[in-house]
Order: C-alpha cells, then sequence, then structure tokens
C-alpha cells in the first residue's frame, strides 16, 4: 500500500486528522526516566546511578499520522503508516512479513505457522500458534473464520480488494479445531504468492467480543450469515470512525499485541502501555511508548535536532546533518524500503486522459524525468531510481536486469523527437501542440483532437522538502519539449482526495496528474505483483489505466512458480508505462544512543517498540 516513508507504505487514500507541529518543549515529558529524584541527589553531592529511561517518543511522518483501529480497514481511509505504527502495534496480522532488513516472511513473529497443502495444493491448512487475547482468550479459528465472513460481506470497501482475488478465489474456509483453518481456493495459485499477498492480509479480530450489532447487544454467532455479519460490519466500522473513543472503547481494549492505547487525543498523539498478557515471543520493558503528528519534515526535524525525539527520520534535504546528529547522541540508519514510487496519470480525464493514452506521449514524458540527479540533488543520494513495477531495491531475486536499467533514460532530445515524430509543434519552454490530428503512425493519435495542447495540472502532497524540488525539477525539463506542468502543493488529505477512480463525465474526475507522497510500499501484499495498482480493476488504479495483457500477465504471477512470470509482467509494464516511474528515498531513521533493538532498518517502517531496551 501506498505510504509515506521519510525516510511505505500503502498512495491515494491516506487521511490527515488534525496533526500539529511539536516543539522541543511540549515533548519533553515524553522522554521519561525519573530523573528528578537523581538530579536532587546530585545537588546534595550524593553519588547517583541515572536511572533507566522507562518511556520513547516516536516522531510520525509529516501529515501522515495513525488514525484509524477496524483492522478491516476501508479503502478510504487506509495508510500503510497506519499498519505499520498503530494498528499492527495492538493487533497482530497472522502473518509477519520482515525479517533483519528483508521483506522476507518472519516465522517467529507471526501468529501461525507457515501453511501447508493438501487437496493437490488448493487447499492451504493453517495452524495457530498459542497465542491469547489481552483479556486471556485464546485466539482461535474462530475468530480467523470471524474476519473472513466480515470481509467477504464488506469486499467492495475493503482498501486490499481486488475483484477475482481474495476473497473471491477463496470457495471454503472452514475451521478445523480451535487451532486448524482449511482455506480451499478456486484453483491451484504459486504458494509463495498464497502466503505474501493473500494469507497475509488477515488479521484475527476478537469474535468473543466483537460479535455483535450494537455496543449493548449480546455476543454470538451473528457473522454466520451474510445479514448478521453485515450488522456486525457496520457496528464495528462506526465505531472505529470514532476516534475520541480509541482509548475508551471497551472493544478496543482487548487486543493481541504486545502493546494498547492509554490515550489518543484529536490530534492525533498517541500513548501506548504494555500489553501485560502479550504471548509473543519479546515482551516489552518500556512503561510507555508516545507517537507524536508533525505538520511538515521541517518541523519534525528541529524537534529531532533538539532532542525531543527518541526515534524519528532525517529528511532528505537536511542528510548534510547527520555527523551533527551523531555528535549528539543520534545513531543514524539509511535503508531501502520494500516500495516503488511513481506519478499518477488520470487516463479519463476529459481533457488530458486522450493524450495519456499514447503510449509516445508517456515515453516522452518518462524520458524528460532526470532521476540520477533527482536522487542526488533532491534526496541527497539517499534514495533509489524507480524503473518499473517491481522494487529493485533492498535486494531481491524479483527484480529483472532490465528494471534493474532501465527502460527511458532521461534524454530531452529524445522525448522532442517522439513528439515530432507523431504530429506535435514543439515549442520549448512553451506549450508543444498537435498539429496532425488523426491515428496513422505520424499523428497525434486517437482522440487527440488538433490545438490539443501538452498543457496539464500536477498536484502534488506539500510539506515534504525533498518532494517539492523533485517536482520542480520535473516541471523544469519537461518545459525543454514544450510540456508544461502547472504546479499545485496540496495538504495530503487533499491530494488523497483528490486522487480517486472516475469517469470522464464525473465532477471528481477533473485532476490530471498526481504525486500523493513519496513511496507506494508492497504491505501488507509483499508478492511484488500490480493487482492492486496496475490491474484494469485494482482498488488502488486510481488513474484507471487499463491493459488486457498485463491483467492476463498479473494473473499469471498468480499461478505460475517459474521466474518468467514474474519477469515477462515486470518488463512489459517497465516498457508500457502505466504511470511515471520517479525516484523513490531511503528511511533514514535517527535513534536515540539511549536505546538498542530499535531495528531501524525495516524494510516496510515497522516499528519494534517492545525489543527496545536501554543501552547499558
Amino acid at each position: 500500500m501506498k505510504v509515506y516513508r521519510a525516510g511505505r507504505a500503502p498512495r491515494g487514500n491516506q487521511i490527515r486528522l488534525g496533526g500539529v507541529a511539536l516543539t522541543a518543549a511540549a515533548l519533553a515529558v515524553a522522554v521519561g526516566g525519573g530523573g528528578g529524584s537523581a538530579n536532587a541527589a546530585a545537588s546534595a553531592g550524593a553519588h547517583v546511578t541515572k536511572a533507566a529511561p522507562t518511556s520513547a517518543t516516536f516522531a510520525e511522518p509529516p501529515n501522515s499520522p495513525p488514525y484509524y483501529i477496524f483492522p478491516l480497514t476501508p479503502l478510504t481511509n487506509y495508510n500503510g503508516n497506519n499498519d505499520s505504527e498503530f494498528q499492527f502495534l495492538i493487533y497482530r496480522p497472522l502473518y509477519w512479513f520482515g525479517n533483519n532488513g528483508t521483506p522476507d516472511f518472519n516465522a517467529q513473529l507471526s501468529l501461525a505457522n507457515a501453511p501447508t497443502y493438501t487437496n493437490g495444493g488448493r487447499t492451504a491448512v493453517v495452524k495457530l500458534k498459542p497465542y491469547k487475547w489481552s483479556d486471556g482468550h485464546a485466539i482461535t479459528s474462530r475468530d480467523v473464520v470471524f474476519w473472513m465472513n466480515l470481509l467477504r460481506v464488506a469486499k467492495n470497501n475493503w482498501a486490499g480488494y481486488v475483484p477475482g482475488e481474495f476473497p473471491d478465489n477463496v470457495t471454503s474456509v472452514k475451521a478445523e479445531g480451535p487451532t486448524k483453518i482449511a482455506f480451499t481456493f478456486n484453483r491451484v495459485y504459486n504458494h509463495q504468492w498464497v502466503l505474501y499477498n493473500e494469507l497475509s492480509q488477515i488479521t484475527p479480530m476478537p469474535q468473543h467480543l466483537w460479535d455483535k450489532t450494537s455496543a449493548t447487544g449480546p455476543v454470538g454467532n451473528q457473522d454466520m450469515t451474510p445479514a448478521g455479519a453485515k450488522q456486525v460490519y457496520h457496528f464495528l466500522l462506526k465505531q472505529g470512525n470514532e476516534l475520541s473513543t480509541y482509548a475508551t472503547n471497551p472493544l478496543w481494549k482487548v487486543v493481541s499485541g504486545p502493546w494498547k492505547i492509554r490515550s489518543f487525543d484529536t490530534s492525533n498523539r498517541v500513548t501506548l502501555v504494555p500489553n501485560t498478557a502479550y504471548s509473543g515471543p519479546i515482551k516489552p520493558v518500556l512503561k510507555q511508548f508516545n507517537l507524536v503528528p508533525f505538520t511538515s519534515d521541517a518541523a519534525e526535524y528541529n524537534v529531532l535536532r533538539s532532542g525531543g525525539v527518541d526515534y524519528g527520520y532525517i529528511p532528505s534535504q537536511d542528510a548534510s546533518q547527520i555527523p551533527l546528529l551523531k555528535s549528539s547522541g543520534y545513531a543514524v540508519a539509511s535503508s531501502p524500503t520494500w516500495s516503488i514510487n511513481y506519478t499518477v496519470l488520470n487516463f479519463n480525464n476529459p481533457v488530458a486522459g486522450p493524450i495519456f493514452k499514447q503510449l509516445y506521449i508517456r515515453q516522452a514524458m518518462q524520458e524528460l524525468i532526470d532521476q540520477a540527479t533527482w536522487v542526488r540533488v533532491a534526496l541527497n543520494g539517499f534514495g533509489g531510481q524507480t524503473h518499473g513495477p517491481v522494487p529493485t531495491d533492498p535486494p531481491n531475486a524479483f527484480a529483472s536486469t532490465l528494471v534493474k536499467n532501465g527502460v527511458y533514460p532521461y534524454s530531452p532530445s529524445k522525448a522532442v523527437a517522439l513528439l515530432k515524430t507523431h504530429g506535435w509543434t514543439v515549442r520549448p519552454n512553451g506549450v508543444s501542440t498537435c498539429a496532425k490530428p488523426g491515428t496513422g503512425p505520424t499523428e497525434c493519435g486517437r482522440g487527440v483532437a488538433a490545438g490539443a495542447a501538452l498543457k496539464f495540472t500536477f498536484e502534488y502532497a506539500n510539506g515534504i522538502s525533498s518532494l517539492a524540488l523533485g517536482v520542480q525539477a520535473m516541471a523544469s525539463n519537461f518545459m525543454k519539449a514544450g510540456i508544461k506542468l502547472n504546479l499545485v502543493p496540496e495538504p495530503l488529505d487533499t491530494v488523497n482526495a483528490h486522487e480517486v477512480r472516475c469517469t470522464p463525465s464525473q465532477s471528481k474526475c477533473g485532476w490530471q496528474l498526481i504525486q500523493g507522497d513519496l513511496a507506494w510500499t508492497f504491505q501488507p501484499d509483499y508478492y511484488p505483483e500490480g493487482s492492486l495498482i496496475f490491474a484494469s480493476r485494482g482498488a488502488s488504479n486510481a488513474g484507471g489505466y487499463s491493459d488486457p495483457t498485463a491483467d492476463k500477465l498479473i494473473k499469471a504471477t498468480h499461478i505460475s512458480t517459474s521466474p518468467q512470470a514474474m519477469t515477462s509482467y515486470e518488463n512489459y509494464l517497465a516498457r508500457q508505462l502505466p504511470v511515471l516511474w520517479t525516484p523513490k528515498p531511503d528511511s533514514i531513521v535517527a535513534v536515540s544512543d539511549k536505546w538498542t533493538n530499535t531495528q531501524p532498518n525495516d524494510p516496510f517502517g515497522q516499528l519494534y517498540p517492545e525489543d527496545w531496551r536501554p543501552a547499558r
């Protein structure tokens, strides 16, 4: 899913609710550690040992705080940061991914053992580990079936839904005892894809507490009928939208993860405390974990530099300050994320859509994006280029040679030649226009009228200096071929509200190009195929890109275990340009040297505060 990693996620569906810039003074209370009595003793001349810190503070990405608790997250509420930095801390997914800096399956932190297969490979059998809810009830197969029953009636509202895929391709879900669940699919699929992109999306929910249709209603088995499941779902959905009750609602007090909510205020400042009944392998020693919001990366960096954050990020434009931060007591680590980055084109916009549908136009635009300079200047070298639909880093077995090297290197002269060859009058530093309408090989293409202008509105998220620098350079380079971009910086929630799937006649179809944030992270669909973002009916395919060949190649990655299936898919889309590929930033994390075991190299930006230990 599109996420912002200032140094992940989840695209186009993030919501910002009241983030505020914080000062160092406002954060001082979050550092913790019993310093008052020690200072008093020191002033009296006594020898004291400084108490180990007991609370820590985490800086949320700018304009992208955690804000949604119900684990069956609707598309309009989805934000990958919400998974990594909030929801996963309190409700553990069935399967965990991210292992020592790689995007691989993590058996130790999963609630279940890796699936085994029966029925000729069609049935995946999942065996739960002995985990418990925080109220002492065992996490059972019934909790998994409960999630599936609600998903079936709510799939069209679910962030992860792609028609024909999960749960459509599951013909039955059967609890075979309290710790075993059998998922039977409509055919034999690539078992790695089943684990990484199907079963990975499940989060067990406490059926013994949530299976009801009102706050005062009885808990039963309402989810076992479609009508009852709908009622339960809408009740929980309504509760999930009431942020002011997150810390008090009895529903959210029973959790499976290592943390529980102590407070959740209207600015999205969150305080978590340990779930003392957590049955996972690593228990928290921190007494309190604070998540604090920011409106910009500059505001966050100022607080980080003052020592008001224990775990924060360094914006790319401030990378030159890394030595200063290290001398101030921070350990700094940079690492790539399991992501790709791109600008979305609205193929259904009534004015720009017919132009964007011409492959040669997309090729020319791609050849005007100087990714190498973007990485070197805007990202200060902390980033990597995107050349296709599969990440090239961290190093992995999925990326093809073509995608690693790129298909359309920066070349304004080639871009100009392409446009001229296809009937455009090119006006560098002006606006190029279609001089030869028609569908012939030297004409502008179907639907492009005479006089059509290469002039587009480009919306992007404000508050991220490196993104602003990148898109400004992009606009300057586009002018070399007479393509004028009207840059419109907007708050992230505004950009996300605009970036929606539409038809040409709809008023909401006015957007043309959007760069909402900084990376599509493959999470919680970890296998890097493009169902959600590039399939014709993908839930996050806001631009409306549709190509039957691409759809066929995507489906092939779900079925075939041959590496060639992935190679064919990624090479095709690298050439076809369903979007414009842009650089992605590395994660640059600064962690106070008061702490060890903080895992700042997780490729999904996931947090592990239960691992944190005071440095000795």
